[in-house]
């Protein structure tokens, strides 16, 4: 499977060079030094360096500064053909340079679903790809986001029980599966932001599902999964997919319950959610500047300092997780279960910073006062 990171070629290298095509004039008016320019992808070198070729060596970059002081990086077609996911060639006949693209993902079907995997690039990725829906259609909010190597996602749901699971990722290695069940699952190919995407759909009696997926330019595989939503809304969900920024506004809590510790931090496209545990229990703190899922009806109005916000009592108690910690190996693992946004033990705090249109969402299983206490505390960096 041919594989490919391109996106660099607009930013980086401005024009291919092709030996057929070069002239004395180039020379003319300036300077020219080979292997002026290292290629890398993703921070990797791809292509540097002399080319070895039948007749010997050939430069594997050249960089010509005009008599302006210009300077333009070109590249032999050796060198881009070198490049992950690019086929390169030249036609003498047409004079006709061609670039082809492939897929770093490979698609497969099951007795039950859907597969997608890529092969490994070579690439570490450090980060995740940022990217998410610029507009919510209405009645619907983030419910938690979730991050992993060279990955992202976060969840949505709508006021009439519809939920969509976004998900996007580098070519890693790593893979997606959608198994709804058996039976038949039709496929139509649509277009999403200008790319060509596939949307599958599934009806069993268990209800409807359908799975939105497309690849992008730069090898970013995007995967949204919808249950109890309609394929349209599926797409018209996925047209408003967009980078997002790289960096959220960051926020802290300076004050916790005592016998608190913090347990992790996930963030994706913008949102940033954050998790303490303590006495059997969690806190979490959410800030993003998309609308937040909150319970349903209107809360109670709450108002601390200058903030006006608005408190919802847990629908349940909660039972503190009993589990002791085990030791395996020397090693102390304690478990502990995380309630969400929804769960029925958490008493939930809300509010938006009216200066920066952050929206924050405080939820736990403690009390209001403690939460109170804590939002009062929450700071930005």
């Amino acid at each position: 499977m041919k594989k490919r990171f391109p996106s660099f070629l607009a930013g980086v290298l401005t024009t291919l060079l092709v030996a057929a095509m070069a002239t004395t004039a180039l020379a003319a008016s300036g300077k020219i030094s080979y292997n002026g320019a290292t290629v890398t992808v993703g921070g990797a070198a791809q292509a540097a360096g002399d080319i070895t070729t039948a007749e010997g060596q050939a430069p594997g970059s050249i960089q010509f500064t005009d008599a302006a002081g210009n300077v333009t990086h070109y590249l032999p077609l050796e060198t881009i053909d070198q490049l992950p996911g690019v086929d390169a060639v030249y036609d003498p006949d047409t004079k006709t340079v061609k670039l082809e693209r492939g897929s770093f993902w490979e698609k497969q079907e099951t007795e039950s679903g859907i597969q997608y995997a890529s092969e490994d690039t070579g690439i570490s990725y450090d980060t995740a790809p940022s990217y998410a829906p610029a507009v919510l259609p209405e009645g619907w909010a983030l419910e938690s986001v979730r991050e992993m190597t060279g990955r992202s996602g976060q969840e949505y749901l709508d006021s009439q029980g519809g939920r969509i699971s976004f998900s996007c990722s580098y070519p890693n290695g790593g893979g997606y599966g959608w198994s709804p069940g058996s039976g038949e699952i039709p496929c139509t190919t649509v277009t999403v932001n200008g790319y060509e995407a596939e949307l599958y759909t599934h009806s069993s009696e268990y209800g409807d599902s359908c799975l939105l997926v497309w690849e992008n330019l730069d090898g970013v595989l995007f995967w949204l999964t919808g249950s109890d939503v309609e394929p349209e809304t599926l797409a018209a969900f996925a047209s408003t997919v967009a980078p997002a920024a790289d960096t959220a506004p960051t926020y802290e809590a300076d004050w916790l319950p005592s016998g608190y510790s913090w347990f992790e931090t996930n963030t994706s496209a913008g949102t940033v959610e954050e998790t303490w545990t303590g006495h059997g229990g969690n806190i979490t703190l959410t800030y993003s500047t998309s609308p937040l899922l909150l319970p349903e009806g209107t809360g109670k109005t709450v108002e601390f300092g200058d903030v006006t916000a608005r408190f919802w009592e847990a629908r349940e108690p909660h039972e503190a997780d009993e589990d002791a910690p085990e030791t395996v190996g020397g090693v102390t693992i304690t478990t502990t279960t995380i309630s969400g946004a929804r769960a029925a033990d958490v008493a939930t705090l809300a509010w938006t910073d009216a200066d920066t249109g952050v929206n924050f969402r405080l939820h736990g299983t403690v009390d209001q006062d403690t939460l109170v206490r804590i939002a009062r505390g929450v700071k930005g960096k």
